[in-house]
Parts: structure tokens; C-alpha cells; sequence
């Protein structure tokens, strides 16, 4: 018995019977280690797609505005009142052709030019 109680008190013993939590440990920084890198990085593009912002020429109309914003998601508020979401296909002198309408993904919509009173454009991710 007091061989044992000699063991118990033996810090290589000790050692041998906790590895298990040194590795678990080990293994928690390593995962920490790796999330703070990924926030970090994702961090850095976040500021890079802030950075995007539209710019307003002298001569911009409705139509070459949204002509700039070809392939993005965009709001229309348009001159009766209603607002229309969607993603800019195509866009004409007289026309602009909206795909993936907000609430009604299914559909698309043509929506006249002149009909649009304002263009909203997500620049920024918060």
C-alpha cells in the first residue's frame, strides 16, 4: 500500500495519467489559433468589399446607373410608389429586365426606365 501511495505522488505518473487533457488542450488552441486566423481574414475581404462604392458621374442618368450595376441586386422605387428587388440582367435605353424578383423568385420583371424615381444598391456588408 504504500508503494502506492509512493506512485501517486511521482510527477511522472502524474504526467502519463493526464496526457489525455495536454493533447485535449493542445487541441483547443490549435482550433483557436485556426478561427482567429479565418476571422482575421474574413475581416480583411470585408474591408476590400466595403471599399466598393458607386460612384456618381456628372452626366449619370437612371439608365447608366443602372447599366453600372449589371449583375447586382438592386431595389427600384419607381414613380407610383412601389418598390421592386431583384438582380439587373439587362439593361436598355428604355428598359431595364429585373431576374429573381425579391419575394417572387420565380418570376422577372421589365420594368420601364422612365418609371424609376430612385435605385438603391447594397455597397456595404454589416
Amino acid at each position: 500500500m504504500r508503494a502506492l501511495e509512493t506512485m501517486d505522488r511521482c510527477p511522472v505518473n502524474y504526467l502519463l495519467a493526464n496526457r489525455h487533457g495536454i493533447t485535449q488542450n493542445e487541441r483547443i488552441m490549435k482550433n483557436l489559433i485556426l478561427l482567429v486566423t479565418a476571422v482575421a481574414a474574413m475581416g480583411a475581404s470585408c474591408s476590400v468589399l466595403a471599399q466598393e462604392k458607386t460612384a456618381l458621374q456628372a452626366n449619370a442618368t437612371v439608365a447608366s446607373l443602372l447599366a453600372g450595376s449589371a449583375g447586382k441586386n438592386v431595389e427600384l422605387h419607381l414613380r407610383s410608389g412601389e418598390k421592386m428587388g431583384g438582380k439587373i440582367a439587362q439593361v436598355t435605353d428604355n428598359v431595364v429586365h429585373l431576374s429573381g424578383l425579391t419575394g417572387a423568385e420565380y418570376f422577372d420583371a421589365f420594368v420601364d426606365v422612365k418609371d424609376v424615381s430612385a435605385v438603391v444598391v447594397r455597397v456595404g456588408g454589416r
